[in-house]
């Protein structure tokens, strides 16, 4: 549970994208950060999967904070930096803002308001008991609205979709890192609902 609670507060690191651009930075230098995080995260995922002494070390120094599967697998880190630079890539400003918000933060809320608070779980047709509480879910969906509505200035109906959409992709026990599947999923929706319009 410490574990845990520890990444999710890193995770609240990356939050400054969103507010980054809701303070006005240009996306440009947002951009630029985040590309050079990740050049230097996937060097060192490759780096650490290629040669066992930098993989002891790598894990000797950040073991604590990985999760069995990472041992061999990217990292979350990894996956949520590459997640930020795609959603201020390709999507409008204020579509950024809530992606990226619902990566860092309302992912992060989940597992902070849920672990130490969380008593109901959410049962799911393809999991039994999911490990997902009502209570990490309704902040998850909280801090994601507040983020999609407040901060990126989304309507009122889109900001409820992007976060029942963040919520319900933070759900599964998969392979597929959460972080990818809310900011997937996010993208998504906010992407159709830009299609379809008004």
């Amino acid at each position: 549970m410490t574990r845990e609670l520890a990444r999710k507060a890193l995770h609240l690191v990356f939050a400054a994208v969103p507010l980054s651009l809701t303070a006005g930075v240009p996306r440009l230098v947002v951009l630029a950060l985040l590309s050079g995080m990740l050049a230097v995260a996937v060097a060192i995922e490759i780096t650490r999967a290629r040669i066992a002494a930098v993989g002891a070390a790598f894990t000797r120094t950040v073991g604590p904070l990985l999760r069995r599967e990472e041992n061999d697998r990217w990292t979350g880190a990894t996956w949520l930096i590459l997640v930020c630079l795609a959603a201020v890539w390709v999507l409008p400003v204020p579509g950024a803002i809530a992606v990226t918000w619902a990566a860092a933060a309302g992912d992060a809320s989940a597992a902070l308001v849920g672990m130490p608070l969380g008593g109901r779980l959410i049962p799911t047709s393809n999991f039994g008991k999911s490990g997902k509480s009502v209570e990490g879910s309704a902040a998850c969906f909280l801090v994601t609205f507040f983020g999609a509505y407040q901060l990126a200035g989304l309507s009122l109906r889109l900001a409820l979709i992007l976060a029942a959409a963040a919520t319900v992709a933070e759900w599964p026990r998969s392979v597929i890192d959460d972080n990818v599947r809310v900011g997937a999923a996010t993208t998504a929706l906010f992407l159709i609902a830009q299609m379809l319009g008004p």
